[in-house]
C-alpha cells in the first residue's frame, strides 16, 4: 500500500535489507550466483490508508483511520518524489502532514469533493521504484536467460491493477520496462520481457522479468556494472499487522536458465521495506541500519549542546534564529557481514523550502564561501547563513569504518575553525548523493553522528520550511 511523507521541518529516511532466504527456496542441485544485489531507486512503502470519521465536503484538513487501515499515520505519506494523494476517485495535492505532530491528520491544497469525505474511502499514494539487479554468474550456460523473480500478491485480480498490495509488489496497469545488460563476447541479449504473477514457487507468486540471450555464456561473469534494470514496479503497502519501524520482508530470486527454461543456477534473497527511516540498503545477505534520535542538551555527540530532541524520523528545529546557531543530531549505525564492507550516502530532495512557495533556506556556504555538497569548509560564524551538517565518527565493536569528514577537522578549507561543514546534496538541482561514512570490510555497530546546524538571515521570509533527507546504506558482498 502506499507510503509518502512530507513533514514540517522533518528529515526522513527509510531502508531496505536483503537477507538470505531459507534453503527451501533454493533448488538443491543449483549453484549460487554471487555478488547479488537489488538496488531500489526508492524503498518507501506505498501508502494505503482509509478516511476517518468526521471529514466534510470542502475540508482541507483530513482525518484518517489510525486503527484498522494498512497505513495508520499521516507521517507515512512523506515521499521525496511525490506530492499528491488519491482520495476516493479524485487526486489532491498534498500540502502538509502531522500538523502539531498529530499523526491522525494531513492537509490538502483544495477542499474535498462530495463523496470523498466518506469514512472508509481509500487514501492512496503509490510509491514506484526501479530495481537494479547486479550479480556474477556461477556457470557458463549457453543460449539461456537471466530471470529476476519479485514477490507478488497472492490475489490474481490485484497483481497488476496499479493499486499497492499488502503482500507483494504490484506489477502496475502497464507492464514495467526491462533493460537487459549490454551485449558482450559471451552474451547477445534480446529485448527484456515482463510478465505479471507468472511463476509460483512453494505457494509464493512472483512477477517475472527475463533477459534471454544467445552465445556461450561464461562462468564468473560479472554484471555489477552491466546490470538488469526493471522500472516502475509499485512498492507494497504495509502488511496486515505491520508495526511501524519494523520492515516487511519480500522474496527476490535471481536465476540463470538454460534454453529449455530449466533453472541451472540461482540465488534467493529477501528485501525488507520500511516506512519513515528511508534507507535503501541494498544487501546480501545481511545488513542492519539504524537511525536514532538524540536528546536536547546532548554535548557528546557533536561537541556542542543540541537544542532540540530528535527521533529516528524527525528533526524538529522549531523556531530558528538570525543571531545564533541551532544544533541537532541523530546517531546512525551499521552492522553487516558483507566482506566488501558498506557505504552510507545522503541526499536531500531539495533545500529547506517554505511550504507552497519556491522560497528556501539555502545550504551553508561557510566562512570562506567554499562549502558545497562535495567540499567541506569552516563554518563557525553566524555571519554566514544557511543549513548544513557535520559528522562525528564514534566507534565500532569491530571493523574499519571511517567518516567522509569530521566536524572537528582543521585541514584545508576548515583550517582555523571550530566546526567543519558540508551542504546536503540537492536532488532537485541534480546534485549526486554523497558518501558520509563507509567501511571496506565487515562491520559490527559502526556509529556516526550527523550534526545538523542552521542559522537564518534577517531577510528570510517567515513561514514553515521543510525537506526530506534520504540516507542509503549499501553493502558489497
Amino acid at each position: 500500500m502506499k507510503n509518502r511523507w512530507v513533514v514540517k521541518f522533518f528529515l526522513l529516511a527509510c531502508f531496505v535489507v536483503f537477507l538470505v532466504v531459507p534453503a527451501h527456496l533454493q533448488q538443491t542441485r543449483s549453484a549460487n550466483l554471487t555478488s547479488v544485489s537489488d538496488t531500489l531507486s526508492s524503498s518507501h512503502l506505498s501508502f494505503y490508508g482509509l478516511m476517518g470519521s468526521g471529514n466534510t465536503v470542502g475540508e482541507t484538513l483530513i482525518l484518517i483511520n489510525t486503527t484498522t487501515a494498512p497505513s495508520t499515520s499521516s507521517s507515512q505519506l512523506a515521499s521525496p518524489s511525490a506530492g499528491t494523494v488519491k482520495i476516493g476517485s479524485n487526486i489532491y495535492n498534498l500540502s502538509g502532514t502531522m500538523p502539531n505532530n498529530d499523526q491522525s491528520k494531513f492537509s490538502i491544497s483544495s477542499g474535498l469533493t462530495s463523496g470523498d469525505q466518506t469514512a472508509g474511502n481509500a487514501i492512496i499514494a503509490t510509491q514506484s521504484a526501479s530495481h537494479t539487479v547486479r550479480f556474477s554468474t556461477a556457470t557458463a550456460v549457453p543460449s539461456g536467460s537471466f530471470r529476476v523473480l519479485i514477490q507478488a500478491t497472492t490475489n490474481s485480480g490485484s497483481s497488476n491493477d496499479g493499486i499497492p498490495d499488502g503482500d507483494g509488489f504490484d506489477f502496475g496497469a502497464s507492464a514495467p520496462t526491462v533493460t537487459c545488460p549490454t551485449d558482450n563476447s559471451y552474451y547477445d541479449f534480446v529485448t527484456g520481457t515482463a510478465t505479471a504473477q507468472a511463476v509460483t514457487i512453494n505457494s509464493v507468486k512472483y512477477h517475472v522479468f527475463e533477459c534471454r540471450y544467445s552465445g556461450t555464456g561464461q562462468a564468473s561473469a560479472s554484471f555489477a556494472s552491466n546490470p538488469i534494470t526493471v522500472t516502475s514496479l509499485i512498492n507494497p503497502a504495509p502488511k496486515s499487522g505491520h508495526a511501524v519501524g519494523t520492515n516487511d520482508a519480500y522474496n527476490i530470486i535471481v536465476q540463470n536458465m538454460d534454453y529449455t527454461y530449466t533453472m541451472v543456477d540461482q540465488t534467493a534473497l529477501q528485501v525488507g521495506v520500511i516506512e519513515s527511516v528511508r534507507v535503501s540498503a541494498t544487501v546480501a545477505p545481511q545488513i542492519t541500519f539504524r537511525i536514532a534520535g538524540l536528546p536536547s542538551g546532548n554535548t557528546s555527540a557533536c561537541g556542542t549542546a543540541t537544542d532540540v530532541t530528535t527521533t529516528p524520523t524527525t528533526v524538529p528545529f522549531g523556531q530558528v534564529s538570525i543571531t545564533a546557531f541551532m544544533h541537532a543530531g541523530q546517531a546512525l549505525d551499521v552492522s553487516t557481514n558483507a566482506i566488501g564492507g558498506y557505504a552510507v550516502t545522503t541526499q536531500a530532495n531539495y533545500e529547506l523550502k517554505k511550504m507552497g512557495t519556491s522560497t528556501t533556506i539555502a545550504g551553508a556556504t561557510g566562512n570562506g564561501g567554499n562549502v558545497t555538497y562535495g567540499a567541506k569548509g569552516r563554518w563557525d560564524s553566524t555571519t554566514y547563513k544557511g543549513f548544513g551538517y557535520g559528522l562525528n565518527y564514534i566507534s565500532a565493536i569491530s571493523g574499519s569504518g571511517t567518516a567522509a569528514f569530521d566536524y572537528a577537522d582543521t585541514d584545508g578549507n576548515c583550517s582555523g575553525g571550530t566546526f567543519c561543514a558540508k551542504q546536503f546534496p540537492d536532488l532537485s538541482n541534480s546534485e549526486p548523493a554523497q558518501t558520509i561514512f563507509s567501511s571496506s570490510t565487515v562491520a559490527d555497530t559502526e556509529n556516526v553522528n550527523v550534526c545538523y546546524k542552521i542559522v537564518i538571515s534577517n531577510v528570510q521570509a517567515a513561514g514553515d520550511y521543510e525537506n526530506n533527507i534520504t540516507y542509503t546504506a549499501t553493502a558489497t558482498f
